[in-house]
């Protein structure tokens, strides 16, 4: 029902932007009613490439050629209309789609240039509030050869209900920023909540992950859940009472590399100075837990020592281990060397992973993806070592499950030569 209205909304803003450029060419019934078509189908066109698989049309740059692509056919149906002003007006009309998508869904502004989204979430996509004022500008300007003005003004209606709702999403915006300024907040999303008319918002600081709420007008705000991610491992990493200091050296992940390398090889993960402890409260960190000092190293099948660096070194937290596990290997940039994660724990919808690869001198490194933390997913193999859903040769997707919104938000990221980019 959603991508039904949502149709409509594109379909209505074409046509009503259209009758507003082009109603002194519409005398009659019959020019108007064609008129308002070719008006919704240029609202609709940047669609049209998606049956394809493809985001073609989805571009600044090819609505030029959109307009002059509807403008040429409708030429074909009434050859007295001047067609520079033909060609104008449904170029405008194509442009809203672009606009609309921007505010609600997001769009690829400069496909195929950027493959990235841009994105200013203030509507949902099947909002009424736009729909309703700019379906019934149609309908007027269909039946009324002078209706002009009562059409710019259910456009008019739309465009204020979104002004104002964007005025609210700033100054939500602002608020939160003022809040968690002591709290150096690195990044901020806000929505609107697809279940009432209220605003959505999810941020995260230096030591935590936020979801909450907030009123339409931004001057009541709820949080929801707060998750504080690197308080937990620090109070799971420092000793207490309970825990056993380890002096000699714990292996927690011993991997056969000969099936990947075709080399008698190992990769170990090891444990060399810190503490094991149990806990069996409920929790992320229920059970075994082993904090401190960790290496990884590569030996050779009679243990002769090849290469070792201090995991710790790629983390700006302590890092903490509650279960054995397996790294999972591939080879992400394309360049024939393995890649694998290594992850620690995030919030309860997700962890955050490292990736790192064994250079063909036999020297690890960390392969920039996802900043400073890593890349935060909702995986269900491991959550300590996750494999990445590849989509071409240098290029993988993640994803993580959003329980505000009930929705998986994926992510692409494509080797770029020094790191990986997200799209």
């Amino acid at each position: 029902m959603d991508l039904i209205l949502h149709t409509f909304i594109h379909a209505a803003a074409g046509a009503s932007t259209s009758y507003l450029f082009g109603r002194a060419f519409t005398d009659s019934i019959g020019r108007r009613s064609l008129f308002l078509l070719f008006g919704a189908i240029a609202g609709l066109a940047p669609d049209f490439t998606k049956f394809f698989g493809d985001l073609f049309f989805h571009s600044v740059f090819l609505i030029p050629l959109i307009g002059w692509i509807i403008a040429y056919f409708f030429s074909k149906f009434q050859k007295e209309f001047p067609f520079s002003r033909m060609w104008l007006t449904f170029m405008i009309s194509a442009g809203t789609h672009l606009l609309i998508d921007y505010i609600g869904n997001g769009v690829a502004l400069f496909y195929p240039l950027v493959e990235h989204e841009y994105e200013f979430s203030v509507i949902d996509r099947d909002d009424p509030f736009v729909l309703f004022p700019m379906l019934l500008s149609v309908m007027i300007g269909l039946w009324f050869r002078k209706g002009r003005y009562l059409v710019l003004a259910g456009v008019l209606t739309s465009i204020v209900y979104i002004g104002t709702l964007t005025y609210s999403k700033i100054s939500l915006e602002h608020s939160l920023e003022e809040r968690y300024k002591q709290d150096h907040m690195e990044s901020l999303l806000t929505y609107p909540d697809p279940s009432g008319r209220q605003w959505r918002f999810m941020l995260r600081t230096e030591s935590a992950a936020v979801f909450g709420r907030a009123s339409l007008l931004g001057n009541r705000i709820e949080v929801d859940n707060e998750s504080s991610f690197g308080n937990l491992r620090a109070e799971k990493a420092e000793a207490d009472a309970s825990s056993v200091t380890v002096f000699g050296t714990m292996t927690l992940s011993r991997n056969d590399m000969y099936t990947i390398m075709l080399k008698p090889y190992y990769i170990d993960i090891e444990l060399v100075n810190g503490t094991y402890s149990e806990d069996w409260s409920p929790g992320p960190f229920m059970g075994p837990n082993w904090s401190g000092e960790f290496h990884l190293v590569l030996r050779d099948d009679i243990g002769n020592e090849l290469n070792r660096v201090a995991l710790n070194d790629f983390y700006t937290d302590p890092l903490l281990f509650n279960s054995t596990f397996d790294l999972s290997f591939d080879d992400y940039n394309g360049d024939g060397n393995p890649d694998f994660t290594i992850g620690q724990y995030g919030t309860s919808n997700g962890n955050y992973y490292k990736l790192f690869t064994l250079t063909g001198s036999n020297e690890f490194k960390e392969l920039d993806a996802g900043g400073r933390d890593g890349m935060f997913i909702s995986a269900d193999d491991s959550m300590y070592s996750t494999h990445l859903k590849k989509i071409g040769d240098s290029s993988f997707q993640t994803d993580y499950y959003d329980n505000s919104t009930g929705h998986h938000v994926k992510s692409t990221y494509t080797w770029a030569g020094e790191g990986f980019v997200k799209q």
